[in-house]
């Protein structure tokens, strides 16, 4: 479904085969959430196949709305990589979105917590 090649499938796997104990329910939520919704290409994904393994409501969904408001506010580029984002623990998450542009865009902590924290 979502256009991934043979190739680009034995590779996802290869780097990061505990993609492969997701269900594909699970699977498709997130891919559905970060290409329709985030506008992440397929490909990137079939690259950074460890995005797959984190928490939708908890992880991914939080971070990736902490950057649209980013992004709607001019201070971040909108071709962030999803890997760069997801991979960063949360202490570090926070220090480099969230409380680095807090006086910016005040309501950005919130929004962060709101999200499924």
């Amino acid at each position: 479904k979502w256009g991934w090649s043979e190739e680009e499938i034995q590779s996802a796997f290869r780097r990061q085969p505990y993609c492969m104990m997701l269900s594909e329910k699970n699977i498709m939520k997130t891919m559905d959430y970060l290409v329709n919704k985030m506008g992440y290409d397929p490909s990137l994904i079939a690259k950074q196949p460890g995005v797959l393994l984190f928490n939708l409501e908890k992880r991914i969904i939080p971070r990736c709305s902490v950057v649209q408001v980013l992004i709607a506010n001019g201070l971040v580029k909108k071709d962030y990589k999803v890997g760069s984002l997801m991979y960063k623990c949360e202490q570090d998450f926070i220090k480099k979105f969230v409380i680095k542009y807090q006086e910016k865009v005040p309501h950005i902590w919130n929004a962060y917590q709101q999200m499924g924290r």
